[in-house]
């Protein structure tokens, strides 16, 4: 705890960043299209910001309502458990469309959301350039997911974890990263076996 005690807020950033690098998108039922909502957002970043020594909450919040249309504007505060004058700040918006009373909660939901996924830089496969239908599965990285998957001790995971740096040509940057989220995954399983 002393050398933790010792680290600054980006450091500790950079620390809770190793941990968490991709969010997979769901298929919520009703939707014509995948998300990453909050829920998985908050569930992969917190423990990752927690055992790095961050605390994060909104400091600042404005909403304008126009209809069923809420928009909100955060700023949300990223805090060094260990010495709270050493922080930053966020500044973020979200909107949100409801016809009953839950558009103030989706909006300020939006807003932490993005908050977390740009302060980590975390990939959530959008990428402009790769935004059409396509049926095609990299083989590569089916193997690689399969081998990630079946891997009975860390010593065969480290053994994939070289095929992933030798195939990373062969692989677009949300393959990669889904790559590491299951390589992280697994290892932190096979380590509390």
């Amino acid at each position: 705890m002393e050398q933790m005690t010792a680290l600054n807020i980006h450091q500790r950033l950079a620390l809770a960043m190793k941990h968490v690098t991709y969010i997979q998108k769901e298929k919520k039922q009703g939707m014509r299209y995948s998300i990453v909502s909050h829920d998985s957002v908050t569930s992969k970043v917190r423990p990752a910001l927690l055992e790095a020594g961050i605390v994060y909450y909104p400091i600042e919040v404005q909403h304008q309502q126009s209809g069923n249309r809420t928009e909100c504007a955060m700023t949300v505060r990223f805090v060094n458990v260990d010495d709270p004058q050493d922080f930053f700040d966020v500044e973020t918006f979200g909107y949100g469309l409801d016809d009953q009373d839950k558009g103030p909660g989706k909006a300020m939901s939006y807003a932490v959301k993005y908050a977390l996924l740009k302060t980590l830089g975390l990939e959530t496969g959008d990428d402009p350039d790769e935004d059409q239908v396509t049926n095609f599965r990299n083989p590569v990285f089916a193997a690689l997911e399969l081998a990630i998957s079946m891997s009975m001790a860390t010593s065969e995971l480290e053994g994939v974890s070289m095929q992933i740096k030798e195939k990373a040509l062969h692989l677009s940057r949300s393959e990669l990263a889904t790559l590491r989220q299951m390589y992280l995954e697994k290892r932190t399983a096979l380590e509390k076996e």
